[in-house]
Formats: structure tokens, C-alpha cells, sequence
């Protein structure tokens, strides 16, 4: 067994002394050797694809995309160590979106038809799934508020503040510091933003003293300014173990991001307006 692959995800709920059963049940259905390294650039799968596993992602960075017919593409999901890819397609039996690895990294993958003994075996590990379902819907519709009604700089500081509170999650020696590596064009797909914006709001954010970035390396300088700036209330990412039950903490309404929020056009002060 190899514990060490599951050790972020239980870490990012903070809820594994009360679930020690259950990081056994996940471990006996990974074997050491489903682990595998992948390439920055590798493709984890395509849309329509047959969906019949589970990836988790032990580390590295990666995300799913998909692309529209007029060539343009947008960035759904962010996924960083610990989360676990495909889990809202196991009901759909199909990749509706691409997967692609941001950085060199270590997956795992456990097929869809092991699951049904993994339930079994550990019912528990079925609501922790089902929790990490919920915060995944809760970050697509906190993204989607965050892209209607906010503006670029609410935007790009909303998206740091949560890929660092996603971070220190699993590992608090990220403190003020960490890896970004998303590009310009990355960013712009994900937040609704052109490439150019995304670089003019980067530097807005280094003049007011508020972060700093050279490559993919970005400082964060004043978080609780740059907090009060997002709007960033981190409440939606968490998952708690109580009485019995996961549950999220004051999940956001679901609001269901598909690819029609590319309807939408960025006017003068970075705000998403809709196309006529």
C-alpha cells in the first residue's frame, strides 16, 4: 500500500484521524505500481472518451479545458495535489472536457469498476467522494460569481487566493510563496480575460504592493489586502467531519458552469458583459 499518495487529500479536509478507516479502504485499492509519472503537456484523456477511472493526482499540477468550434478554448478546473480527476463523470460514463497535465507530475488511477467494492467496503469513503463532489460544484459556481460580477483585479485576486488556500491545505510551508504555473493565455482562459489584461492587472497588483511574480513564481505581499481586494471568503472550500456526516460549510448555491460562459465579452475595466 502506498499511503503517501493519499496522505494531501486527507490532509486538505483536515479530517484524517477521524477517518483512518477510510485512507485504508482507498489504499487497498491502489497498488504501488498504478502509480504514474506524467509529462507537462501529457494528455490525461480527450473529450468523449469512454470515462471508466478515477485519477488522483498525487503531485504536480493539471487541468481540464475544453475547446469551442470557433478554435477557443477555456480552462474549467484548476486540479492540484490531492484532488481526485473524473469523479463527476462516473454517472455520464463519458469525458465531457479535456484533461491535460500543467506540470510534471504523479497520478493514480483506480478504475470505475472498483468501486462498487470500495463502497462496500467503506461506505464512508463513498460521502467522502460525494463531499468532494459538492466542493468541486461550490468552486465552479463561486468562479462563475467571480466572473459575471467582479472585475479583472477582483478576478486574478480571487484565483491567487485560492490556489494558495488550496495549497497550505496540504502544506503550510507554502506560506506567502509558490508555484503558478499557469500562463498568461492559462490565466486569460480561466477568468474570462484576455492575455493582455492579465499582464496589466499583474502588474496593477505589483504596484499596489500586493503581490509579485517572476515566471511562475509568484510572492504574495499583503494577503489580507489582497484578500479584502477578491472578496475571498475560503468557507466554500471546506469540508468538514462531523456527526457522522461531510458536508460542506455554507456551500454556495450550485450554479453550473458550462461553455456557454464564453457568451460573454470583457468590456474596458475587465467585467464580463454579454456578447449581442
Amino acid at each position: 500500500m502506498n499511503r503517501v499518495v493519499f496522505d494531501s487529500i486527507f490532509k486538505r479536509f483536515d479530517i484524517y484521524h477521524t477517518l483512518e478507516k477510510e485512507v485504508t479502504a482507498l489504499l487497498d485499492h491502489f497498488p504501488e505500481d498504478q502509480l504514474i509519472h506524467r509529462k507537462a503537456g501529457d494528455c490525461l484523456w480527450q473529450e468523449g472518451e469512454s470515462a471508466n477511472s478515477l485519477l488522483v493526482l498525487r503531485s504536480g499540477w493539471a487541468c481540464s479545458i475544453y475547446y469551442h468550434k470557433d478554435g477557443s478554448r477555456q480552462l474549467l478546473e484548476i486540479y492540484l495535489p490531492g484532488d481526485v480527476l473524473g469523479l463527476c463523470q462516473i454517472a455520464s460514463g463519458n469525458r465531457r472536457t479535456n484533461a491535460v497535465m500543467l506540470t510534471d507530475g504523479w497520478v493514480c488511477e483506480l478504475p470505475h469498476s472498483s468501486l462498487l467494492k470500495l463502497f462496500d467496503d467503506s461506505p464512508n469513503t463513498a460521502a467522502l467522494l460525494f463531499a468532494i463532489i459538492n466542493q468541486r460544484q461550490a468552486m465552479l459556481a463561486e468562479r462563475r460569481i467571480t466572473m459575471t460580477h467582479r472585475s479583472a483585479k477582483q478576478r486574478l485576486a480571487h484565483f491567487i487566493c485560492e490556489c494558495h488556500t488550496r495549497l497550505l491545505e496540504i502544506d503550510e510551508n507554502y506560506r506567502d510563496e509558490f508555484l503558478l504555473p499557469l500562463t498568461q493565455q492559462d490565466l486569460a482562459d480561466t477568468l474570462g480575460m484576455s492575455a493582455v489584461h492579465v499582464s496589466r492587472t499583474f502588474s496593477q497588483l505589483a504596484a499596489e504592493g500586493l503581490v509579485q511574480r517572476h515566471l511562475f513564481q509568484l510572492i504574495i505581499l499583503d494577503a489580507t489586502k489582497l484578500r479584502e481586494i477578491a472578496a475571498f471568503d475560503e468557507r466554500y472550500l471546506k469540508i468538514l467531519w462531523g456527526g457522522g456526516n461531510l458536508s460542506l460549510i455554507e456551500q454556495p448555491p450550485s450554479i453550473p458552469i458550462s461553455p456557454a460562459a464564453s457568451g460573454f465579452s470583457e468590456d474596458q475595466d475587465g467585467r464580463i458583459a454579454e456578447k449581442q
